[in-house]
């Protein structure tokens, strides 16, 4: 009886084995679905946590004793003053106090066709990628700094 019962799981592992699923293969629109994020309308805008974060060189970060979290990017549709206010209230979500912007692009995007090979773009709530103008990507350090005379202040 022992051997019966072991022949049929065996028998039922290698007839399992041979039905799974390629997850290479799937189709475009979920891999849009899932390289796209939706982020609320506020973080676009200027607000007083995004005030609280100061813009600047490296050099003065250093200087102001500031130590780097990590480096972010943001990959957005919406133009570069949006696309910088949610870099700025993503910063300040992390804890960040300074940002340094590293690199910056803006394209502009007559339609989709653009769109082969992006990833990670965060959709402002209530716009469609195929729909927008801009395709913009901000990538920065964003520091943590103590605060002193010059950091911190309530610019």
């Amino acid at each position: 009886m022992k051997i019966s019962t072991l022949i049929t799981l065996t028998t039922a592992l290698l007839l399992t084995a041979c039905a799974g699923i390629d997850l290479r293969v799937a189709s475009t629109g979920a891999l849009d679905k899932d390289a796209t994020l939706m982020q609320p309308d506020v973080l676009y805008q200027e607000t007083p946590q995004s005030k609280s974060i100061i813009v600047g060189s490296q050099v003065y970060a250093t200087v102001n004793s500031c130590s780097l979290i990590q480096r972010y990017r943001v990959r957005t549709n919406s133009d570069f003053s949006s696309a910088l206010n949610l870099f700025k209230n993503r910063a300040h979500l992390m804890g960040g106090k300074w940002v340094t912007i590293v690199h910056h692009s803006e394209t502009g995007m007559p339609n989709s066709a653009q769109m082969a090979g992006q990833t990670d773009i965060m959709l402002r709530e209530g716009t469609q990628l195929g729909s927008s103008h801009y395709l913009t990507t901000i990538v920065g350090d964003i520091y943590d700094c103590p605060c002193n005379i010059n950091s911190c202040s309530g610019r």
